[in-house]
């Protein structure tokens, strides 16, 4: 496999030739007890998030003639400055990174037909991404239901939980806890009651809150936008009102350090 760049909505934009590789990746897992610099020059100890890293592209490659190294030059730096870009590695096929290309060089090697290629990108976050989101569906249908959902990365992340009334439900009240981590959990209120076939979304990552599509913010009530430790996380969706057969879904992307 080559290293490939593709868009938000995971489509190829560019595939490297033959030759061009990540260099050393820089990303692994951390002990909690290693100390590190920030670049402001603070230090921290534990497993924080850093706020970029960059990571490198290099490699030779030649062509038939001038006009096709030109060519490919020119599709490679049209790919290399799109936005939302995902970096996939010969290393990791099922992995990306999030970058934007911060330096591109080239250099003709004696002939013109032979290039060198350095790129450099800037990963706006230090994580590694699995290319597929993970979607967890469960079944609320008692006024306190308790629910197991994994995080298969190795460290926190962000999910999109849906709850969607189903029938027989007038809900005035939804609460979901994360007792895994601290029991930290979030409550939504709405203006009118919740009944079959209204959906709520919550989104941990980005912060919001929606109702049938339109913004509710105003009725997050209480506690916070609550994470997915790694691991199992064991969760209880509360409810106030009558219950009927709900649906949560949690939707995430496991990540790495």
């Amino acid at each position: 496999m080559s290293v490939i760049l593709k868009n938000i909505s995971n489509s190829t934009i560019y595939t490297f030739p033959g030759g061009v590789d990540l260099v050393a990746e820089p990303f692994t897992k951390r002990l909690d007890t290693e100390s590190r610099a920030f670049a402001h020059g603070g230090v921290i100890v534990s497993d924080q998030k850093i706020g970029v890293r960059i990571v490198s592209v290099h490699g030779i490659f030649g062509k038939a003639s001038q006009a096709l190294v030109e060519t490919e030059l020119n599709s490679m730096t049209k790919a290399v400055y799109t936005e939302d870009l995902r970096l996939y590695a010969t290393q990791n096929e099922d992995d990306f990174y999030k970058v934007e290309c911060l330096s591109f060089d080239h250099t003709f090697l004696g002939k013109i037909t032979i290039a060198e290629i350095n790129i450099d990108f800037i990963c706006s976050d230090p994580f590694k991404y699995y290319k597929d989101v993970t979607t967890d569906t469960e079944t609320v249908n008692e006024a306190s239901e308790s629910m197991t959902v994994t995080n298969g990365g190795d460290v926190e992340c962000f999910p999109i939980i849906t709850f969607t009334a189903g029938a027989g439900s007038n809900i005035s009240v939804v609460r979901i806890t994360n007792t895994t981590d601290a029991g930290k959990y979030f409550e939504y209120t709405p203006a009118s009651n919740l009944t079959s076939g209204h959906v709520l979304e919550i989104d941990c990552e980005e912060g919001t809150v929606g109702l049938n599509g339109s913004d509710d913010m105003a009725h997050f009530n209480a506690g916070q936008f609550i994470k997915l430790l790694s691991g199992s996380n064991s969760l209880v969706a509360a409810i106030t009102g009558t219950v009927g057969t709900n649906q949560c879904v949690f939707v995430f992307r496991n990540r790495w350090l």
